[in-house]
């Protein structure tokens, strides 16, 4: 399977709010950087694969066997993330980056080893992290601090939040909510204001909690490639934030 094809099945996975909502080729088109000429054409060929099936004037939805398939390169990614933060002392968004290259180079006996190192490197019994309290933000009050533990909301509200800074292992500080629900933040020297909706969305944990790299590695991992596998699936081996 060719690295085009591989990044529409994984770029659907991650695009889309819910597992059977079409995703617009128009949206696959501007994140891939191509055309929407290029993408519709792409996505007629994943269709005839078994891959994608399109739905006119709405979009793109993973087949069976193309969510198995995403899900294979998801798990790539995953692995090159713990291995590069963990042995290389490479900090996890330019992990993540590096990864996104490596998981399509990336063969199945270097998965099947991969694991093997991961799962036998020292320190991976410690890699389970105890249960922490965890808190919405709209429920939280002025002055509460806390580590962003989880970002669940629609793709172009979550890449919103990305934009200012709110993703899993930032450290926020609650300045102030409105008689509506808004909210405003402190991002260290940096304010963002959030709607209602989106203060439902943001899981905040004490600040107390771990943020070792592995553990921010693995918040950022869990909060954006969540396996619809659930238990099924061995690609996130055993590394949990609850």
């Amino acid at each position: 399977m060719s690295e085009s094809i591989e990044m529409y099945l994984v770029m659907t996975a991650l695009l889309r709010s819910e597992p059977q909502q079409p995703v617009p080729v128009s949206l696959l088109a501007n994140k891939l950087g191509v055309s929407q000429v290029s993408a519709n054409e792409m996505c007629h060929k994943l269709d005839e694969r078994g891959l994608l099936a399109y739905q006119p004037y709405k979009g793109v939805t993973l087949t069976e066997h193309g969510e198995t398939q995403a899900q294979q390169i998801l798990s790539r990614r995953r692995l090159w993330v713990m291995f590069l933060v963990e042995n290389l002392g490479i900090e996890p968004e330019e992990a993540d980056d590096l990864a996104c290259q490596l998981e399509h180079i990336t063969s199945e006996r270097l998965v099947t080893a991969l694991k093997a190192f991961l799962e036998h490197a020292p320190g991976a019994g410690q890699r389970e992290f105890e249960a922490v309290p965890t808190q919405e933000l709209a429920h939280c009050t002025a002055g509460t601090r806390g580590i962003v533990a989880s970002v669940a909301t629609e793709p172009m509200v979550a890449a919103f939040l990305r934009a200012q800074g709110v993703v899993p292992g930032t450290m926020v500080e609650v300045l102030a909510i409105s008689a509506e629900g808004a909210v405003l933040v402190g991002l260290g020297d940096r304010h963002v204001a959030l709607a209602p909706s989106m203060a439902t969305q943001i899981v905040l944990a004490p600040p107390s909690t771990d943020q070792s790299s592995r553990h921010r590695a693995w918040a950022r991992c869990s909060a954006y490639w969540s396996c619809p596998h659930s238990d099924a699936c061995d690609c996130v081996l055993d590394y949990q934030v609850q």
